[in-house]
């Protein structure tokens, strides 16, 4: 057993003092900037975001600013109406709405913090490299820890951190249908080995999941189930050495996750923070969209039948990816980045690692697959083509 150290105690304490002051501070520096432009505080933390993120669905701004449904809309009337920001159809499901800021607008609201954020640098410049990081990492884990919290505050009966049936997280949860038109499928942080299949018979579920080792909190709202992973429950390392890629992964448990998805709903699925490995058999859904974002070690897809041009991007690297699609579905490859094969139904890719089946472009149904970053092996075939 460990022995407390009254000394750390006290640290930090003041650490959590002086985090709630910052955060006060801004707060009140936030208030005089949104009076000197006529917004409301949300308002500023909410073009703040833009800033940082780019444009994004009006729920995905409400989820990250914590404001509800009807109080997010009515930010974004405000917005717009103030030529700050305007709505746009997302081009791959026009029944979705996108908020862009308008650069000219928001450029002088993030300018007006320049003065406080000046005074951190200042306050930072005789740090040593070391304990910037500590303090980096302190910060995003207080960040991601608080949003978890929160979105538990606002589960029905919950305080902290819950799972979509209203308990404590568990190794499985799930959420009803409720009067969700389509679904959206979000990994937040960094996912370990992910395992997608789809189900009709789930009924009134939206989905279902089970977890094997570190066990992530699983939200829904509006449709969106969005799931986070605990900080360090594993790493992965991808890079290139003397023109090798590595893959080194440590696990300290056998980590995995299993999700069903209810097909009778479209989906869109996207990892923001990379996976070891995704496998994934979609071939019963109608896929709006697939995005992997910071990597993948292996990817294996199954896709159906496209309505529309569905875009499966794979940013970060990844080691090999396997994508198979009926026979007959036209589809379009780029890698860029570097890679060892690279091919589209048995044809390598050619300068620039681009190739796509005849016509493609013109055909109104079909994939445009894009990874960047690099791969080892890429391969792109109908389905019983695809080996193992």
């Amino acid at each position: 057993m460990s022995t407390p150290n009254p000394d750390r105690d006290e640290l930090v304490a003041a650490i959590l003092r002086a985090s709630a002051e910052m955060s006060t501070s801004r707060a009140a520096f936030t208030q005089v900037v949104a009076e000197r432009f006529g917004l409301a505080a949300t308002d500023v933390e909410g073009l703040g975001l833009l800033a940082v993120e780019g444009a994004m669905p009006v729920g995905r701004l409400g989820e990250l600013t914590a404001l509800t449904t009807g109080a997010t809309t009515r930010m974004v009337d405000r917005l717009e109406q103030a030529g700050y920001v305007h709505r746009v159809p997302d081009p791959s499901d026009r029944r979705r709405v996108i908020v862009e800021p308008v650069a000219e607008r928001t450029g002088s609201v993030a300018a007006a913090f320049d003065p406080l954020d000046a005074a951190a640098r200042d306050a930072l410049a005789g740090s040593p490299d070391a304990d910037l990081m500590a303090i980096h990492g302190y910060l995003g884990g207080v960040v991601a820890a608080s949003r978890d919290v929160v979105a538990g505050m606002r589960a029905p009966g919950g305080v902290g951190p819950v799972s979509p049936t209203g308990g404590a997280a568990g190794p499985g949860s799930s959420a009803p249908v409720a009067a969700s038109t389509r679904g959206r499928l979000v990994f937040v942080t960094a996912a370990p080995t992910v395992v997608i299949t789809t189900d009709r018979a789930l009924g009134g579920d939206l989905y279902r999941a089970t977890f094997g080792g570190a066990v992530p909190s699983a939200r829904v709202r509006d449709g969106v189930v969005t799931i986070r992973y605990p900080r360090f429950a594993w790493f992965t390392f991808r890079g290139r050495v003397a023109g090798e890629r590595l893959d080194a992964t440590a696990h300290w448990r056998k980590d995995r996750t299993d999700l069903v998805l209810n097909d009778r709903l479209p989906w869109a699925i996207e990892f923001r923070g990379g996976a070891s490995e995704i496998r994934a058999d979609l071939r019963a859904i109608r896929l709006g969209e697939l995005t992997v974002s910071g990597g993948a070690g292996g990817v294996r897809l199954s896709l159906g039948e496209p309505s529309g041009v569905i875009r499966v991007s794979l940013h970060g690297g990844a080691r090999d990816v396997q994508i198979q699609r009926p026979f007959g579905v036209a589809a379009r490859l780029r890698v860029t980045g570097g890679y060892r094969s690279a091919m589209l139904d048995g044809t390598t890719a050619w300068s620039g690692g681009r190739i796509e089946t005849q016509g493609a472009e013109a055909i109104p149904d079909r994939y445009d697959i894009e990874l960047t970053g690099g791969a080892d092996r890429v391969s792109v075939a109908v389905a019983a083509a695809v080996e193992g």
